[in-house]
Formats: structure tokens, sequence, C-alpha cells
């Protein structure tokens, strides 16, 4: 996979880089790594019913929280941070040059299906087809509109196969997942919330849980922005109460939160996600994001079966995920 010659693009993080290999590689877990697209996918499809609703609009409608995925969802085509990972995955395993191919699989799928899309992947494929390439649509977008309030969670929902197919490549790992991100998003917050979360998904496949202080103090010695960092060190045990405080919805870094927040939580997997949930807002994403890492880190013989059932195109996403890991 090429990497690109940007000066705006995250090409190392050293210190994390060693951090991530501190432990000698093993054979990657199947069930780990199965877990990874997977759990994304059940996240994804738990928070879609009662996404931009509130928590407490929420806990009126579901007193005992969200807890079943809509059946008829096996059949419906994929939300976009589900359709956008596994195009990922694919263009990682399959396509010549990768990013290019990512790029041209996004828009060929806002063509052909586009559920969920976000006003910047949208803006940003506009971009792409007058042109303008990769990563110029994303820099463009930024240079035009960025900002802090700008740095949306759409490449974080999507960053994990680049985990699945790097974990045993540390430096590679790091590099691969700021020029996946940049494809569309361009700002250096979304591009180090991808790299934080694949560190830990990574770190996970490897055979260990990674300490989040650990990966603060590792990403704050490479550089990670300040305000980044602050987000960080902010993780409450009450992860959905931070969820329902948080005025801007969709955010990176909060999502990057309940991400992080799935290391050491003591909940099932089944816990977890209906309560990241039921704090509200950008319930489909941040559940997804959650989900990868909590497949991760206890597999996909620990989701439920029941949510299983219910992922559409599920041997597509299984064979992504060894293709993958044969080419790891």
């Amino acid at each position: 996979m090429p990497t690109l010659e940007e000066p705006g693009i995250i090409s190392q993080a050293p210190h994390l880089a060693e951090l991530i290999g501190s432990i000698p590689p093993q054979t990657i877990d199947q069930d780990r790594a199965r877990g990874v697209l997977l759990g994304l996918a059940v996240g994804n499809l738990l928070g879609l019913p009662v996404e931009g609703a509130s928590r407490s609009t929420i806990r009126r409608a579901y007193p005992d929280g969200l807890r079943e995925i809509d059946p008829r969802e096996r059949h419906r085509p994929m939300d976009d941070d589900l359709a956008q990972a596994v195009d990922l995955a694919e263009a990682l395993a399959h396509d010549p040059e990768p990013l290019a191919g990512f790029a041209d699989r996004l828009v060929k799928w806002r063509s052909d299906n586009g559920r969920g899309i976000g006003i910047m992947t949208s803006t940003v494929i506009d971009y792409l087809e007058v042109g303008l390439g990769v990563p110029g649509a994303s820099r463009a977008f930024w240079q035009e509109r960025g900002s802090p309030e700008t740095q949306p969670n759409g490449a974080l929902m999507r960053c994990a196969p680049v985990a699945l197919w790097h974990a045993l490549e540390p430096s590679t790992l790091i590099e691969q997942t700021a020029a996946s991100c940049a494809v569309t998003h361009f700002a250096p917050g979304a591009q180090w919330s991808c790299i934080l979360v694949n560190a830990a998904i990574a770190m996970l496949l490897r055979g260990y849980v990674p300490s989040r202080d650990d990966l603060i103090f590792a990403a704050a010695q490479n550089g990670a922005p300040a305000e980044l960092i602050a987000w960080t060190l902010a993780i409450p045990d009450a992860i959905d109460e931070r969820i329902a405080e948080e005025r801007v919805s969709g955010h990176t870094y909060l999502c990057m939160q309940a991400a992080l927040w799935c290391l050491d939580t003591n909940d099932s997997i089944e816990q977890a996600l209906v309560r990241i949930v039921s704090g509200g807002g950008d319930t489909d994403t941040n559940a997804a994001v959650a989900g990868a890492v909590l497949g991760a880190r206890f597999g996909a013989s620990a989701i439920p079966q029941r949510w299983l059932d219910c992922i559409p195109e599920r041997e597509r996403i299984e064979a992504a995920t060894r293709s993958l890991l044969k080419r790891s």
C-alpha cells in the first residue's frame, strides 16, 4: 500500500509504534480478528434506530436500554459505517492501488447506496468526482472549512480494517491508518483518533489489552494534538453520561473516547454497546467503533448470536477479514 507524499499526513509515531511492538508478535487470534468487523457491524446496527436522539428520548422509548437489532437489517443495504469499512477492507485486500481503489469504491457506493452518508464525506466525494484525487479532495475540504469543530468521525468509523492487515507491523499500521483516513478526512485530529483506536485494536489482536495511559503518553510524545490528549484523559466510567453531555454530536474525539473506554470496562460486549447507544447522539457510529474494539478484545464468539443473525452480507464481511489476515 503506497504512502501518500503529503506533509499534512502523519507518517510516523515512533513511541506509539514501539509500544504496539513491545510484546513479541504472536499469531493473531482468529476469533478476535473475526470480532473486529462483526463487532463494528452489530454496534452500527444496534445504534441505527435512535441515531440523533437524545439520551432522555432513548430512555423514554427503551427504559431498559435498546437491546435488539431490527432483524430486517439483514436484508437492507449496509449503513455507511459498515459499508465503508467493508469497502476499505476489500480495497486493501484486492486493489493494486488501495487508496485510489477505496476512493473509487466510495464514489460507486454513494451512487449505488449511500445510506447514512455524512455531509463532509459526501462533499469530499464530490471533489473526488471532479478529479481532485487523493488526498487532494480531503485537503481541499479542510483548507476551506477546517476548524476544531469540523473533525467528524467519518474516518474513525471505518479505520479498523487497517489494523487487521497491519497488526504485526506497527510502523506501517500508523502510516497506513493516517493515509486511509486522509482519503476523506484530512484534519490531524481525525488522523490521530484513527491511529489511537487502530493501535488499541492491533495490540488486542497481538494478544494483550493495552493500558489507556500508555497509549496516551506515547501519543503525546509523538506530537498528537493537545486537544486530543485532553479528551483521552477525560474518559469517565459513566461513558453514557459523557456522550449525553457533549454538545457536538459526531465529533471524532467523542467517538474515540467511547472506543478507548472499551479497553478496561467490566461490561460484556452487549452491556457496553447498550450503554454507549443509551448516551444518544451519533449512536450508530459511536457503537460501531466501540464494537470493533470490543470484538478485538473479546472475540466474535462473545457477540450475541441474535445480533450476528441480523448482519447483512455477513459472508462478505467474513471473507474480507480472511483476505486481510492472509495478507498480514
